[in-house]
């Protein structure tokens, strides 16, 4: 390590400490506890041991073919990630908390800061297990299967639920009908730029007319 990496570290240390040390003293002076000081050490150190310890976890480069799996990891590993910050981390693990896991990469569009252009960045950090990759959208109206029984016969089947446009992924998207590889990608950048608020409003994607929006019509939704 260079001599100005390690006055770097040094600083870095310093400024930690002195920041727990503010932090610690706010946080027990709310305390009706009387601190002794013989404890303010130790407790000052620890906090600073945390502190530094987090900013190395977010500062630690991702090695060569790592891959992160945004249901598993820490907001301090996804913070780890290009283009991404302690910010959009913290709302990535907030998002899947809220709505579940993600079921592929291309559903990281749905939080708020993760565009397009961020996505292509992160994709080869990315990986999500098969085993982590559930539905994401809230049960609601129309979200879970309908069971039904046919007519005339003792056969039970399972009406499969519409697709949420504003947080199904472009595989799911390819699914219904008159949309292809190219058509699902822009629905989900134009979904990043301003959510849809009806199933109408996808006529605002090149490529999709009033002809295509009928034919969607029960196969589709929209839940905001």
């Amino acid at each position: 390590m260079h001599d100005a990496e390690i006055r770097a570290l040094r600083l870095a240390i310093v400024v930690l400490v002195g920041l727990s040390a503010a932090r610690w003293v706010w946080s027990t002076a709310r305390s009706p506890a009387e601190i002794s000081g013989a404890d303010l050490l130790p407790n000052l150190l620890a906090t600073s041991d945390s502190d530094l310890a987090d900013t190395k976890e977010r500062e630690r480069p991702l090695a060569e073919g790592e891959r992160l799996d945004p249901n598993r990891a820490t907001a301090q590993q996804l913070d780890r990630l290009p283009g991404i910050g302690p910010s959009t981390a913290n709302a990535i693990v907030r998002d899947r908390e809220e709505n579940g896991p993600f079921p592929a990469p291309e559903a990281l569009t749905r939080v708020r800061g993760v565009g397009p252009a961020t996505l292509r960045r992160m994709l080869p950090n990315l990986h999500v297990e098969p085993h982590s990759a559930l539905p994401v959208t809230p049960a609601g109206p129309r979200t879970a299967g309908a069971v039904s029984r046919r007519p005339g016969s003792g056969s039970v089947q399972v009406e499969k639920a519409p697709v949420d446009v504003n947080r199904a992924d472009e595989a799911a998207l390819q699914t219904l009908p008159g949309v292809g590889p190219a058509l699902a990608r822009r629905i989900v950048e134009a979904r990043s730029e301003r959510p849809f608020s009806s199933l109408e409003e996808l006529a605002r994607v090149r490529g999709i007319g009033p002809a295509t929006v009928a034919r969607l019509k029960g196969l589709a939704t929209v839940y905001r």
